[in-house]
């Protein structure tokens, strides 16, 4: 980040997703790379969280490594999420979402 002048304007975290969305988070974000184990439901926790929390902004971006691309991307269909980008990168693939805010009128 510093060699790209942006370590100013990024905060990287390495924690359990669940105590950093309770606990550290306090602003909205605007991207989230998230690389859970494999195996796991994780990604899928931390998404459902980050929306209750309130924590995405409009417009949000995040992105998912994952070597289980279909089940995620299964899950995500019961998650008001849109999947934008999907790119494989050895075993990993990533998935590249976008969160838009639904407003009430």
């Amino acid at each position: 980040m510093k060699k790209h002048g942006y370590q100013d304007k990024v905060e990287l975290y390495q924690m359990q997703f669940n105590e950093l969305i309770d606990n550290k988070l306090k602003e909205k974000v605007d991207i989230v790379y998230l690389d859970p184990p494999y195996k796991t439901n994780y990604a899928i926790d931390a998404i459902k969280l980050l929306i209750k929390k309130g924590i995405l902004q409009t417009d949000s971006i995040i992105i998912i490594e994952t070597d289980q691309k279909e089940e995620i991307k299964q899950q995500l269909e019961n998650i008001d999420i849109n999947i934008i980008d999907e790119r494989k990168y050895g075993r990993a693939n990533l998935i590249f979402l976008h969160y838009r805010e639904l407003h009430s009128l």
